[in-house]
């Protein structure tokens, strides 16, 4: 498995499990945003646009407000990758138990820092189910 796949295929299994799960120690919302590097920024597939203290507080607010969440991520392509960052493109889909699924594709910009990834920008656009 690609690093940088895996790495997005990590860092998703820790955003179902901090949106889908009440965590009172917020260990899992930590590891998760860990992974973001200070200057993180995002365009959501609304158009919103967030940096890393906007994505801190989203992650706080909404933690344990999607239980029963399942993200599936497919299609992976690796853009471009340097000794410094990678880009990658990626389909994701969102299941909820009670609302309507979601599919999404984002682009991510992921940088190489003290040996170790950090997401840097990711945007988003909705794509039909």
């Amino acid at each position: 498995m690609n690093r940088y796949f895996q790495e997005v295929i990590d860092a998703h299994q820790l955003i179902s499990d901090v949106l889908g799960e009440h965590d009172a120690s917020g260990d899992k919302r930590l590891q998760l945003l860990a992974r973001f590097n200070p200057a993180f920024t995002m365009v959501a597939p609304s158009g919103a646009i967030f940096d890393h203290q906007r994505l801190v507080d989203f992650f706080e607010q909404q933690q344990g407000t999607r239980p029963g969440l399942t993200i599936s991520l497919f299609d992976f392509i690796l853009i471009a990758e340097d000794e410094k960052n990678a880009i990658i493109a990626y389909k994701e889909r969102q299941d909820f138990p009670d609302k309507p699924s979601t599919l999404r594709y984002s682009t991510l910009v992921l940088t190489h820092e003290q040996d170790r990834l950090q997401w840097r920008h990711l945007h988003e656009t909705f794509l039909p189910l």
